[in-house]
């Protein structure tokens, strides 16, 4: 069966390829992506991996340990049998001031081990060991990663400045993400059709 030939004419006209996004626009879409990203991956290695481990996470509040551990670095301290740590070892504890009636969270290195156990532990940076000795009771866990400067941060967003920081650049990294134009897929051309 033939055309009709008193039938409109029907012609298709292809759509122009959509113009190709700015290279400022790919390179800001790339940089909110790799920022969410890395956001991401900060939150899961501060938060998720320690609540899922029973591990503790610890801010390095003083200068002891540099240059291993910098002040303001995030210590992640894992839970470990006390007849496993050997000399060498970053140990996270609960130094006791007897003489004031006062505990703090201590990480430094192991120097020593004696029966017991019990540990002789320093900082890298102090010229002599710590003047009390850290019992099997007290040792809280070993180190098992740091991340620099993140501890410091961390701190800064539990307060409530920090809360509005954080939320006001939650809420700037969602809006540049809005503004990225979608890529479009060799599906999304339609082709029009003139009657």
């Amino acid at each position: 069966m033939g055309r009709d030939p008193s039938a409109p004419a029907r012609t298709s006209w292809p759509v122009p390829a959509a113009p190709r996004p700015s290279p400022w626009r790919r390179i800001g879409g790339a940089l909110v992506t790799v920022v969410v990203l890395g956001l991401v991956g900060l939150a899961v290695a501060v938060a998720v991996v320690p609540a899922v481990t029973g591990s503790r996470a610890y801010t390095v509040l003083s200068g002891s340990m540099v240059p291993t551990l910098p002040v303001g670095s995030l210590v992640v301290s894992r839970p470990v049998d006390a007849d496993s740590v050997v000399v060498g070892d970053l140990i996270s504890f609960v130094d006791r001031d007897r003489a004031r009636g006062e505990t703090r969270t201590v990480t430094h290195r192991v120097v020593a081990v004696d029966p017991g156990p019990v540990f002789t532990t320093r900082g890298d940076a102090n010229p002599a060991p710590d003047p009390h000795p850290v019992t099997a009771q007290d040792l809280l866990g070993r180190v098992w990663y740091d991340l620099p400067w993140v501890g410091g941060a961390a701190g800064f967003l539990r307060t409530g400045p920090g809360l509005m920081v954080g939320g006001g650049a939650v809420l700037l990294l969602l809006g540049l993400g809005l503004l990225v134009p979608r890529r479009r897929r060799p599906g999304d051309r339609a082709v029009r059709e003139r009657g």
